[in-house]
């Protein structure tokens, strides 16, 4: 059984990349026992959807201040 530090990690790591099964299957199992880690992944989940969705600055061409 994974810790809470362990399934944060877990949980940042699977915003980048696939995690393999192991570890998939620790940290759902890790969320289905800690309350306090799924709200954590809940709120990775909404900033990880608010930056890919967030346009981003304009194009640099604009007007500079000097």
């Amino acid at each position: 059984m994974i810790d809470c530090k362990q399934a944060s990690r877990l949980m940042s790591q699977s915003l980048d990349k696939d995690l393999g099964l192991g570890q998939r299957t620790s940290l759902r199992f890790h969320l289905f026992l800690c309350t306090a880690c799924s709200s954590v992944k809940r709120q990775f989940d909404f900033m990880h959807r608010a930056a890919t969705q967030f346009p981003g600055p304009e194009d640099d061409s604009g007007p500079t201040k000097t």
